[in-house]
């Protein structure tokens, strides 16, 4: 806002304005009907520009509430894969699974909405069976998580990630949400997202999205992590 002048202004100025005012309402306006028109629509202020709407994403691709869900889905994947590799090392690493057993179960409500959202999904887009779908996609999941591990070394992995399972422990339901939904960071998914995508890396051709085969090396799936609650492997649907 641009700040009043009036202060500054000379008297003669002053005396002008105040003359101006107090002259009489019925003074004769000599100014044509053309002349006010033109007046008129030069003073009417000029519409804001539209800003243009983002162009929609062609092929399959996720509402943005699918995309968290995949994104949360990646989460709890790694947890178990983290906790099922690394205890098997001992040491500081025993009970790392029971750890993703726990999570499970204190976030078992939020974590089953956000499978329910995937297989709303699959069922929609997949064929088959959509509950099959999402244990595929956790196969997966699981499978890439398994190669990088092998490309890193088990040792060096596990000094990585095990702190993860130990801060998840203790996270709240608002926690996860926060971690999973966080636009800051750039996402891998299977598939973008249908609005405006934030940055994302494409985790999957056409060929190997989870409607293709399922990968040949299978660390536990879904179906194989009952013991962990139920929400892990889509039992409870």
């Amino acid at each position: 806002m641009t700040r009043a002048r009036l202060l500054a202004a000379p008297l003669l100025s002053l005396a002008l304005a105040a003359a101006a005012v107090s002259a009489p309402a019925f003074a004769a306006d000599k100014t044509t009907p053309a002349k006010k028109a033109a007046a008129s629509k030069k003073a009417a202020p000029e519409k804001a520009a539209k800003t243009p709407k983002p162009a929609k994403v062609s092929g399959p691709c996720y509402s943005p509430a699918e995309f968290d869900a995949e994104q949360a889905i990646r989460y709890h994947t790694r947890l178990m894969v983290i906790g099922l590799t690394c205890q098997q090392l001992g040491g500081n690493y025993e009970g790392l699974y029971v750890r993703y057993k726990k999570f499970t179960l204190a976030h078992k409500a939020q974590i089953i909405a956000w499978e329910d959202s995937l297989i709303a999904h699959y069922r929609k887009t997949a064929k088959g069976n959509p509950n099959r779908a999402l244990d595929t996609l956790r196969t997966h999941l699981a499978n890439e998580m398994s190669q990088h591990i092998a490309a890193v070394s088990t040792d060096i992995y596990c000094a990585q990630h095990a702190d993860m399972l130990a801060q998840a422990e203790l996270m709240s339901d608002a926690d996860v949400v926060k971690t999973v939904t966080n636009d800051a960071v750039v996402r891998v998914s299977e598939l973008p997202r249908c609005d405006l995508p934030p940055p994302v890396m494409t985790a999957a051709t056409a060929g190997d999205r989870i409607t293709g085969p399922t990968p040949a090396v299978a660390i536990p799936t879904a179906a194989a992590t009952k013991d962990a609650g139920g929400a892990a492997s889509g039992a409870s649907h």
